[in-house]
């Protein structure tokens, strides 16, 4: 089956270089393409998926959107509140919900 393909070229820092080489090598056959493919299926869909909403919502991704690694994991319930749209000012300032 002919495949069509589009090259994209990354400049990494040289722990970033071997981090990816590392997981290449662990998760992907040591192919980085392959690595890439996963990465994106496995994280970048539900973040497109995430922005669509948003934009749908009337909020503008790159002037509001800002994306924060707090190096502690996350429950669904936590990711759910934090991408449900505001309704601040209407309603005011809510408290999140006891955890």
């Amino acid at each position: 089956m002919p495949r069509s393909a589009t090259v994209r070229s990354a400049s990494l820092a040289p722990e970033e270089a071997a981090l990816a080489d590392r997981l290449a090598s662990l998760v992907a056959n040591g192919s980085f393409t392959e690595l890439t493919r996963h990465l994106l299926q496995v994280f970048g869909a539900p973040v497109s998926r995430r922005l669509d909403e948003l934009i749908a919502a009337g909020v503008d991704p790159s002037e509001r959107l800002m994306l924060v690694d707090t190096g502690v994991s996350t429950s669904e319930q936590e990711i759910d509140s934090f991408y449900t749209p505001s309704t601040w000012p209407e309603d005011g300032p809510q408290r999140p919900p006891d955890s």
